[in-house]
């Protein structure tokens, strides 16, 4: 079975090599790997035309403009030609396994969407810290399409995907972080079924210029979440205000003030719990608060 691996790179001369060679190493050996760069200024270009000269299963797509990730992972799935998709980002680890047990599970839960846990690193003032990050069960949840209104649990690079999927969802260009989110309601939405594997199978690595690190991003991709799927959430107050707490924090942990959603949320439903957050907001006192009990916790 051919699978078609994509990603996509953007002045990432000096990672773009390991993490491509996690892909080409993988126990499934059946696969064509697909690298679009999106218009790299550093010599990243030159790394992957090395690659493809030693192996023929590496092809490599030139944006005509710079676009973002999103727009470049689109244009490898226009030019795949496996029928399962799979993504890997431009400085991340698969595990050698991944793709084999992936496929495994598509094949023996006859799903169209699977999905696993992730290790990530980050280096913060020069010391690395490790965690893998485990995710809500959603193989028990009767409602994916709601749970996933209000929580992501999805990464981009452990998504492996059977091809018919992407004829209904795409990876939409305007968020510039949590398209894997909203790419993941998309799916439920479509009711295709989806397959958890709790067990990390790639190791992600945030670097100093990672968007994971910026809120102004943050603040932008969640409004746009909102107003994307403002129905639905009118439709179901109580998801909107789980989305808004999550909104919320996820505001806070990226530096920014989360205190428009804390608002949103205790207008939604009101508790004593939510009017506590609120006011810490306000008073710029939530995220290190939220820190110190991380510790102890």
């Amino acid at each position: 079975m051919l699978v078609s691996v994509i990603i996509p790179m953007y002045n990432r001369e000096s990672t773009i090599k390991d993490a491509a060679m996690s892909v080409l190493n993988q126990t499934h050996k059946d696969l064509e790997l697909i690298i679009v760069d999106d218009c790299s200024k550093d010599n990243s270009v030159a790394v992957v035309n090395e690659m493809a000269k030693e192996d023929s299963r590496v092809r490599l797509i030139k944006s005509e403009k710079n676009g973002g990730a999103c727009v470049a992972r689109n244009i490898g799935i226009d030019n795949a030609k496996g029928e399962i998709i799979a993504f890997q980002d431009s400085d991340d680890m698969w595990h050698a396994d991944k793709l084999e047990k992936c496929i495994k599970a598509i094949e023996e839960q006859d799903a169209d969407f699977v999905f696993s846990a992730l290790t990530r690193d980050e280096i913060i003032k020069g010391k690395k810290f490790s965690e893998t990050i485990p995710v809500f069960n959603l193989n028990t949840e009767e409602d994916k399409f709601g749970r996933l209104l209000y929580q992501n649990y999805v990464s981009t690079q452990t998504i492996v995907a059977k091809r018919h999927i992407f004829e209904k969802v795409r990876f939409d260009k305007d968020f510039p972080r949590f398209q894997d989110w909203d790419f993941a309601i998309g799916v439920a939405r479509c009711g295709f079924k989806i397959y958890y594997i709790p067990e990390s199978l790639v190791d992600s690595e945030v670097l100093a210029d990672s968007i994971s690190y910026n809120g102004k991003k943050a603040v932008k991709a969640l409004e746009l979440m909102e107003n994307k799927y403002k129905k639905e959430y009118e439709k179901r107050p109580d998801i909107y205000k789980k989305y808004c707490e999550r909104a919320a924090f996820l505001i806070e942990m990226s530096g920014n003030n989360g205190t428009k959603y804390f608002e949103n949320a205790y207008k939604t439903k009101k508790s004593f719990g939510g009017l506590v957050k609120l006011i810490l907001a306000k008073l710029r006192l939530y995220r290190p608060l939220n820190k110190l009990v991380s510790k102890f916790m």
